[in-house]
């Protein structure tokens, strides 16, 4: 369906909060309204009618929601914003948008790409802005200019909910500086006021005065928001509207259990109301995605054994339906955290019966299994997000404890990149190289390790220098070289005197030593 958008009706006053700048107001009877269900749409570049269509929206979306969920961040943002551009009010696209962003910033990407820059080109409307301003500031979430400017744009647009969401959060990022600019503030009181956020304009209009308390016409302003927030927290303003105060009334029951599912600590009786009002709404709603992770959430908090399978059903269900690998990477989570909590009791039984054979066989085999099991998810999961290194250093791992060395070096390889997790890949990479045999690829992996590692002396930096101590004591071992037993001494010695108990480094300092005392030269005149 493409609705042509329509240009305000003659004599429409400000106060009417019309669906879109130049929208029919909601409230006006036998008026058709545009949108995607809150009311608002996008304003037309230079006079020209704007093409509204949900259902044409809803395609990039769907294509943004697989691009993410297969690490494409900048094709996802893309897709989001093309999409946003026919249902700029879609919340579960806005907040997918800004999901996509962050993964996109926090893989270290500091500015759009020219294929995102060209999804919010435009002729310079207020649907142009709207999109350029959520894009900027979803590149930088922490700059208060920004983000104050995407908390006007859609307030200048009359897109209600999005204003709402992003209210609270622009002004959060203002209030963070140092030093809060009264500008900023004053514009946050503006749009708040016009998106009738009055507790949001409230709150930036006192900061503003306590920034300057001589402007004795903001006071005045923020004294009358005040009142009106008052006033519209209880529901006096509706009175004699559909359900009027006493909808206000019943909406206490609703915000009472949203309060409880924000509870950090809830009861067990909390949590049972919290799943049940979960299992309701996705009974209602079974394909919307929030209200699927949402459920989800709830059963594995309370997580009894079968609320943990309902979550899986839940969420295999869901990737059948949506074709997203993002549920089944959930489901497959939660299948690997229950086969290690089973294989923890599995080990504690056989730890308190040491002489048990059996006990010691089952806990083996499960073991092995659950091994084989967080292989296979892994795997899946590399085909499905194939520029994830933190899964390929995750991969890796196993690889290395299923003795598959070869396989681990691949995905070593692969995953060394990661600034966060190199130090740890690298020492993987050299165990895996020594574990082969390749002891001089070893002992290199091992130094390039070292350099680079800021702190030596700490845990990850311990293990660094234990694994290149080892690696050239084999090296010394086989090829009788003197230099490199004295070298692995030197680090055995080391480590032994910041932490005498790490591993089994008295062992090996001793048994350097031995070795140093048979490959060194007898001294002149020796035995003679």
């Amino acid at each position: 369906m493409v609705v042509k958008q329509q240009s305000r009706p003659e004599g429409a006053t400000g106060k009417e909060r019309p669906l879109a700048i130049f929208g029919w107001n909601k409230k006006k009877e036998g008026e058709q309204a545009t949108g995607s269900g809150n009311g608002a749409s996008a304003a037309p570049a230079k006079g020209e009618p704007v093409q509204f269509s949900p259902e044409k929206a809803q395609r990039f979306f769907t294509h943004a929601q697989t691009s993410h969920d297969t690490g494409g961040f900048e094709y996802a943002m893309t897709m989001w914003l093309n999409g946003l551009r026919h249902d700029p009010a879609n919340m579960n696209a806005i907040q997918g948008f800004f999901r996509s962003a962050a993964a996109f910033t926090q893989a270290g990407n500091k500015a759009a790409t020219k294929d995102i820059e060209r999804a919010v080109a435009g002729q310079g409307g207020p649907l142009d802005r709207y999109l350029q301003a959520m894009l900027a500031w979803a590149l930088k979430p922490l700059d208060p200019a920004l983000a104050v400017k995407a908390f006007q744009a859609p307030a200048e647009l009359g897109l209600q909910e999005p204003a709402r969401w992003i209210a609270p959060k622009a002004l959060e990022v203002v209030l963070r500086e140092q030093r809060p600019r009264k500008e900023h503030l004053v514009r946050i009181v503006e749009a708040a006021n016009k998106c009738e956020v009055y507790d949001i304009a409230v709150r930036a209009g006192d900061a503003a005065l306590r920034i300057d308390p001589t402007d004795v016409k903001l006071a005045t302003f923020v004294k009358n928001l005040s009142a009106q927030s008052s006033i519209s927290k209880g529901g006096y303003d509706q009175v004699g509207q559909t359900g009027g105060f006493r909808a206000n009334v019943r909406d206490n029951e609703q915000q009472r259990k949203l309060d409880e599912a924000d509870r950090l600590v809830k009861t067990d009786a909390v949590i049972d109301r919290v799943l049940e009002a979960a299992r309701a709404d996705y009974t209602a709603r079974p394909s919307d995605r929030p209200t699927v992770n949402k459920y989800v959430k709830a059963l594995l908090e309370r997580g009894t054994p079968d609320d943990e399978q309902t979550a899986i059903d839940v969420l295999e269900k869901a990737h059948a339906e949506t074709h997203e690998f993002g549920f089944r990477k959930s489901a497959g989570e939660i299948r690997m955290r229950v086969g290690r909590r089973e294989l923890r009791s599995l080990k504690e039984a056989a730890d308190k019966a040491p002489g048990d054979a059996a006990a010691a066989q089952v806990f083996r085999d499960a073991e092995a299994r659950q091994l084989s099991l967080e292989i296979a998810e892994l795997e899946q999961q590399i085909a499905a997000y194939p520029t994830d290194l933190g899964i390929k250093f995750e991969l890796g791992k196993r690889y290395f404890v299923a003795q598959r060395y070869e396989d681990a070096v691949g995905q070593f390889q692969l995953a060394k990149d990661d600034g966060k997790n190199r130090s740890s890949v690298l020492d993987f990479l050299g165990r895996s190289f020594a574990a082969m045999g390749w002891t001089d690829e070893a002992v290199d992996t091992f130094r390039a390790a070292i350099a680079g590692h800021s702190d030596p002396n700490d845990p990850a930096g311990m293990e660094l220098r234990y694994g290149l101590m080892s690696a050239l004591q084999r090296r010394a071992e086989e090829q009788n070289d003197l230099s490199n037993a004295e070298e692995a001494y030197k680090l055995a010695s080391a480590i032994a005197i910041q932490q005498i108990n790490f591993k089994d480094v008295r062992a090996r300092r001793d048994a350097v030593k031995a070795l140093i005392a048979r490959l060194r030269p007898p001294a002149p005149g020796a035995g003679a």
